[in-house]
């Protein structure tokens, strides 16, 4: 009887981590326009720059400097400033900064939420002593050998550019191509160390967040959330819009102990979370959060809503 027991908790496990799909840990970044630069070269024409430099000019003059003292003095600003972004702007590393950034604040996600299924991992489809020997000499781990469909779901390829806001910011766009060609991007504007978490909270939410339908185990028995026409939640402004949506796919407005056993999943795994909204149940009754003395249920008339959420169960 151990054993059974304990080659099925194997096997759930095994299965709950085959679910996950599986995207390859290398992700190349190439350099894309410097969108800066661009936005400065056409952000004035010839006679505005000329211009703006005889006014300056003419302000290093009005302080005393001559007039080859005040052109020499314009040249070496201009020289630094152009140094400096050159400098800044050399982007060495910068991929692997943007790949690994990416990861952490991916993982991150998972480590700060109450996830059961994983839906998205990173992994290396070449052997560790290969690896580790790239990074060793500098290398990127990119060798892809001639399995790598069966071994990876997702491989991704990203862009950046010096954002078009001139404060050091970068813009990245990163798509991830799928097994059957079919492909995800997502795009992130911020400072290079930060600007990974955007694409990773949204990578998060894209491949976690419960999508209709999802079944989800009920005490001894299995409730399938089918959503609405749109395979969202909806809004209505009427119990009797929301039941009639319901009807039309057939299926029905969950009960309020449906309600809270889907919101026990939570919206990473499976489920719904109530939070702050009003709800319509069945029978006519909403499930207002706010409102738990001595029930959350209550009848649409005595709260002070006009508009409802609902999801469809079957």
């Amino acid at each position: 009887m151990k054993l059974k027991s304990l080659a099925l908790i194997l096997l759930i496990g095994v299965s709950a981590h085959s679910q996950a799909a599986r995207l390859w840990a290398s992700i190349p970044f190439i350099r894309g326009a410097d969108l800066c630069a661009y936005k400065q070269a056409y952000s004035q024409t010839r006679s505005e720059y000329m211009r703006e430099m005889t006014g300056l000019a003419s302000q290093l003059m009005q302080s005393g400097a001559k007039g080859d003292e005040a052109l020499d003095l314009l040249v070496t600003f201009d020289a630094l400033y152009d140094k400096n972004v050159r400098l800044a702007t050399q982007y060495k590393y910068m991929d692997v900064t943007l790949e690994n950034t990416l990861k952490a604040y991916f993982d991150s996600y998972y480590r700060n939420f109450p996830v059961v299924n994983r839906k998205l991992e990173f992994v290396h489809m070449n052997n560790i002593r290969y690896i580790m020997d790239s990074i060793n000499n500098g290398q990127r781990p990119g060798w892809i050998p001639n399995n790598a469909g069966a071994l990876v779901d997702y491989m991704a390829y990203g862009s950046y550019s010096y954002a078009p806001n001139c404060r050091g910011g970068i813009q990245v766009t990163l798509t991830l191509v799928s097994s059957d060609g079919s492909t995800k991007t997502y795009q992130g504007q911020g400072q290079p160390s930060v600007v990974m978490s955007q694409i990773a909270s949204t990578m998060f939410e894209d491949f976690q967040r419960t999508k209709f339908p999802a079944t989800v185990q009920i005490g001894r028995r299995n409730l399938t959330i089918v959503g609405t026409h749109n395979g969202s939640v909806g809004r209505a402004t009427s119990m009797r819009q929301a039941e009639r949506a319901c009807d039309n796919i057939y299926a029905r407005l969950p009960n309020a102990n449906e309600l809270e056993a889907i919101d026990a999943y939570g919206d990473w795994n499976g489920g719904v979370s109530i939070g702050q909204t009003v709800w319509a149940i069945s029978g006519g009754k909403v499930y207002h959060p706010g409102l738990m003395n001595p029930t959350p249920v209550r009848n649409p008339w005595s709260v002070n809503t006009k508009v409802y959420s609902y999801y469809c169960v079957r």
